[in-house]
């Protein structure tokens, strides 16, 4: 549980690069698109479902593969991979 409060809060730190980088730089990278991985990262956090069950288990995979996603969109505007 507080595995998927430490990844929230690494998202949280994503989203303000984002932001920086596109206040800074002027490079449009979709911040605001970030806040969806942390809503999907609390939701564990929250215990809304019972551990080890399929939508818990489904839902944790969403947020960290959200997650992955939208760190690696970042990257690739962050260094001008195309």
């Amino acid at each position: 549980m507080y595995s998927w409060l430490v990844a929230c809060i690494v998202m949280v730190f994503v989203t303000a690069i984002a932001h920086f980088y596109q206040k800074k730089f002027g490079v449009h990278t979709f911040s605001y698109i970030y806040i969806i991985p942390i809503i999907v990262l609390i939701i564990p956090v929250m215990q809304l479902f019972p551990y080890f069950s399929f939508q818990a288990e489904l839902i944790e995979f969403l947020g960290s593969f959200s997650s992955f996603i939208a760190s690696y969109f970042l990257y690739k505007k962050m260094v001008g991979v195309k």
